[in-house]
């Protein structure tokens, strides 16, 4: 029986999202000589540092994402030398005695990372004989942090030639590595009616139409936004999809009726690649999943405020593809719109480059390469 272990961490949705993606294409062949089980790793950690990891992020990303990028810049740098990766170990060692039995106990021969922490832990116990686990390490980001990059890990899989690249600049073998794609839910591929999706959610055909995922931009901005885009209320509409704001949803829905384009507004959400299908162009933050969902739904995106570090990495990509447009300041929406609502092929062009650098079969992929070894 072949053993199969999915750790994430949900300290942002994506990682969970990719280790889901991959887990549910080797459920559906419902192999007999296969078990897979999917695992947040932070349950096998104390109560302290479990309890505490996912608001820190949240605390930094949300309100001080400077000082998220310093620590972002200051712990890769650290990690270079063998002090920072020295201290990464003890600290990792401190909060994973219960990881550390599981993974013991339950020799699993293939685990797949979708987060950094476990790889480092799982790396150490297989160079100390105590594990025999193949280590699969799939990088959710373009360019990965040095926290990606851990001793015992069988084979890394990342998004494009460019995070090939990092990983060889930080000593990893090329034969290690698979440019195969951040994993996404299937969902993401299908080919939808899209007239008949539009009239599902009675919204108008023939209006160019707007995606917004705002629920991290914060009340403010979002305003603005559909501010800016009355200057073609006669050729728009927007769908505002809050998510976890619910001052921003409130806010929006109590004037819904004065806008002067349709604004179809949502709170929580499971059908995102619906959203995506009847849409032309979408605002967002650039995280790993959500950049690789909507390049395989032929998306264009308006990057707005990416995270330091990981999410600038990814919006830096996005813009060298020409598959991305990056406002820095809300200015710089009027001009974008101007170029695009003149020159409507500027977006069937950005689709031509999407389609160069997604890679919307990822999941199917990993599991192919499991079974294949």
């Amino acid at each position: 029986m072949t053993k199969v272990l999915f750790l994430h961490v949900e300290a942002g949705h994506g990682h969970k999202k990719a280790a889901e993606a991959v887990a549910k294409e080797l459920q559906a062949l419902n192999r007999t000589d296969m078990t897979c089980e999917l695992t947040d790793t932070l349950v096998y950690t104390p109560d302290r540092f479990k309890n505490s990891y996912a608001k820190i992020y949240f605390w930094m990303v949300m309100k001080a994402p400077w000082l998220w990028g310093l620590s972002f810049y200051v712990t890769d740098f650290l990690l270079k030398f063998g002090i920072g990766r020295w201290l990464r170990s003890i600290w990792n060692g401190m909060n994973s005695s219960a990881l550390k039995e599981y993974l013991i106990e339950q020799q699993f021969d293939y685990i797949i990372f979708t987060h950094f922490f476990a790889p480092q832990v799982a790396g150490l116990l297989k160079q100390k004989g105590l594990i025999k686990s193949k280590l699969i390490t799939i990088v959710t980001d373009v360019i990965p942090h040095r926290v990606w990059i851990n001793e015992g890990t069988d084979l890394y899989w990342g998004m494009s030639e460019e995070t090939k690249t990092a990983l060889i600049q930080n000593g990893i073998s090329p034969e290690k590595i698979i440019v195969g794609g951040i994993p996404i839910s299937k969902v993401f591929m299908e080919s939808p009616d899209v007239n008949g999706l539009k009239a599902k959610f009675s919204i108008q055909t023939g209006r160019t139409t707007i995606l917004i995922t705002s629920g991290s931009f914060g009340t403010g901005p979002t305003d603005q936004i559909l501010e800016i885009l009355k200057e073609w209320k006669e050729k728009m509409q927007v769908i505002v999809v809050c998510g976890k704001n619910k001052n921003l949803y409130d806010s929006l829905q109590s004037r819904k009726d004065l806008f002067s384009f349709p604004v179809y507004l949502y709170r929580f959400i499971d059908n995102m690649h619906e959203m995506m299908s009847v849409s032309d162009l979408m605002f967002a933050k650039p995280g790993g999943i959500t950049m690789c969902e909507s390049l395989a739904k032929r998306l264009p995106m308006i990057i707005m405020s990416p995270i330091p570090g990981q999410e600038s990495f990814n919006a830096n990509w996005l813009l060298s593809h020409q598959a991305a447009y990056q406002i820095n300041s809300l200015a710089d929406i009027r001009p974008i719109m101007l170029e695009l609502m003149k020159n409507p092929e500027k977006l069937q062009t950005m689709k031509k480059s999407i389609d160069i650098i997604a890679k919307p079969f990822a999941a199917k992929d990993v599991v192919g390469y499991i079974l294949k070894n």
